[in-house]
């Protein structure tokens, strides 16, 4: 009896050993197969990123092939140019020249139309009608590795045809000095060396308009530039040169006879602030003679000031100032000192869309006795829409208490459409 229950025991142990090991094998079986299906998603994730990996290293790859078979294909271009250049030289006039498409210049044509409806009387240019107040045609190329012509000729449904500006600029002088010869506008501030069409508003500041022209002064002369490699943390950058005598349209601060030369100067200098602030500050100097006296009897002063501020990639923020100091002795209308000066804030808010304000000063050389202290002020705002680098429209309001002691408004609507090489070249 007692072995009877030793075997009994022994199978009952046996039989619970047996189905605890069962269990606990399937358990471990199943963990196993979980963790093995955990690690072959994980592994298919992993091949899937290399897989893209490839791609886009083969993409690189591809790339980086036409780059160098353009870069091959550029090479053996510009040796087949130096041998026929070469040839030329050693040659008679009968070799073979390079195709003319070669000697094309840059070409560009930029158009600015313009309504303008205006509170005043006096039947002045363009008022009160839509007119194509001017339509320039930009030519510009090197002429070899050391210098480079630029021309830009304007016409007008308004005026005769004129001819802007036609200088050459010449690169690489001693001392790593750029001069210009010709006819351009004169590095003076920021708003006279600027063409109509890369104003931020539709007509240029007051104090430009009144002393040096409605839109401003283009003339011709010679003048150096030079970057000042100094160990600052400012670049600089000084101007200096000889023009003819006069003014713009409508200008009073010089005289009119062009015999009577003007010399000028300008020193700029930039500093980053920031990765997204950068700041100006500008100092000029010009000096001249009024009829008919042969002296240099007109001095002007300046200063000018930009702060610009990149928010993002879309929206930035400029504001510019300038200040200008006339300064006449004996002459007929005026001997003393006139000041002139404006300020703007521009907001690009939007890839396509800016809005700004211009409020201008101007002390004016002419002014009728019956005011001697009164001055121009104008307040000016503007909406523009950038439909594409190559469209632009425009709507502003301008209103001006005059010297006089009336008040002007004018409403514009401005157009700007270029086609081909359409941005002229600030040296």
């Amino acid at each position: 009896m007692k072995n009877f229950k030793v075997f009994f025991l022994t199978v009952f142990l046996f039989y619970f050993v047996a189905n605890y090991s069962l269990g606990w094998a399937e358990s471990s079986v199943e963990e196993e197969l979980k963790a093995m299906k955990a690690q072959l998603e994980l592994i298919q994730k992993k091949f899937s990123v290399l897989e893209e990996t490839v791609a886009k290293q083969q993409s690189q790859i591809t790339a980086q092939e036409e780059t160098r078979r353009a870069n091959e294909t550029r090479i053996k271009d510009l040796e087949e140019q130096l041998a026929n250049k070469e040839g030329r030289l050693g040659s008679s006039a009968s070799a073979v020249r390079p195709p003319a498409t070669k000697w094309i210049p840059e070409i560009g044509v930029v158009a600015d139309a313009v309504y303008t409806q205006n509170s005043s009387k006096a039947d002045t240019e363009g008022s009160d009608r839509l007119s194509l107040r001017e339509l320039e045609l930009v030519f510009g190329s090197a002429v070899d590795p050391f210098s480079r012509l630029d021309a830009t000729i304007s016409f007008s449904d308004t005026e005769n045809p004129s001819l802007e500006e036609a200088y050459l600029t010449r690169f690489g002088l001693p001392a790593d000095t750029t001069a210009r010869l010709g006819k351009f506008k004169p590095k003076v501030g920021k708003a006279l060396p600027v063409h109509r069409d890369s104003l931020d508003t539709v007509d240029e500041p007051l104090v430009i308009q009144k002393y040096f022209g409605v839109e401003g002064m283009n003339k011709s002369g010679l003048d150096f530039s030079k970057t000042l490699n100094l160990p600052l943390p400012v670049t600089q950058q000084v101007s200096f040169g000889i023009l003819e005598g006069g003014n713009g349209d409508g200008g009073t601060a010089f005289g009119a006879t062009r015999r009577r030369p003007t010399l000028y100067s300008h020193l700029k200098n930039y500093l980053d602030i920031t990765p997204t602030t950068g700041f100006e500050l500008g100092f000029s100097h010009m000096i001249g003679a009024q009829d008919p006296d042969r002296n240099f009897k007109v001095q002007v002063l300046a200063s000018d000031i930009t702060l610009t501020h990149n928010f993002n990639a879309n929206q930035n923020m400029k504001i510019q100032g300038e200040v200008f100091n006339l300064n006449r002795r004996e002459t007929v209308n005026l001997d003393g000192s006139l000041w002139g000066s404006y300020g703007l804030v521009d907001f690009r808010f939007h890839p396509r869309w800016s809005v700004g304000f211009r409020y201008d000063n101007v002390q004016l050389v002419d002014n009728p006795v019956v005011n001697p202290q009164k001055e121009d002020v104008g307040y000016t705002g503007y909406l523009t829409f950038y439909e594409t680098e190559f469209a632009r429209y425009r709507a502003q309001f301008t209103h001006q208490d005059l010297a006089t002691g009336k008040d002007d408004n004018a409403v514009y609507l401005q157009g700007t459409f270029a086609i081909g090489e359409h941005k002229h070249k600030l040296q």
